[in-house]
């Protein structure tokens, strides 16, 4: 190949990934993250919106209570990494890598639970792991949530 050719694809392969960010275990481009609320007319409810999810009631989707509520009787999400998602009270937590900033009130884009959902944390798998993984809207009621201020009780 000529110089030419190989600055332009390298070029072109610069613009192609500045366009989102490569999901690192599977390489999938995913959508940047933005710290606002999709739709500001609409407020998402944890226990009616989230936790659903969360709990796997969502067909195709796997939710986190197998590894991560303490109600199950295998529950490694918890003893590996001792994150709790049982209630929103360990949530707000976090575990080993995320502490309290799993969820920082108005920043999605910052919060760790965001960054697992999409697979862009910067240590272990995205989550759940080994997927199926949350749809970008069911990922974007997380991001919406937050981004509303992440409001909710502790026992939800």
């Amino acid at each position: 190949m000529t110089r030419v050719a190989l600055i332009s694809i390298a070029g072109l392969a610069l613009a192609i990934s500045s366009c989102g960010d490569l999901q690192p275990k599977d390489g999938v481009i995913i959508a940047a993250c933005v710290d606002g609320d999709s739709d500001p007319t609409k407020t998402v409810s944890f226990e009616d919106d989230i936790r659903p999810i969360m709990n796997g009631e969502v067909p195709g989707t796997q939710g986190c209570k197998q590894c991560h509520y303490d109600t199950e009787s295998s529950h490694i999400g918890i003893d590996q990494v001792g994150l709790n998602l049982t209630e929103l009270e360990y949530v707000r937590m976090g575990g080993i890598n995320t502490h309290d900033d799993i969820i920082v009130p108005g920043k999605p884009c910052e919060s760790a639970i965001v960054q697992k959902l999409h697979g862009s944390f910067h240590i272990g798998a995205r989550m759940p792991k080994n997927g199926p993984f949350w749809s970008d809207a069911q990922i974007q009621l997380m991001q919406d949530w937050i981004a509303e201020g992440a409001m909710g009780d502790d026992d939800e």
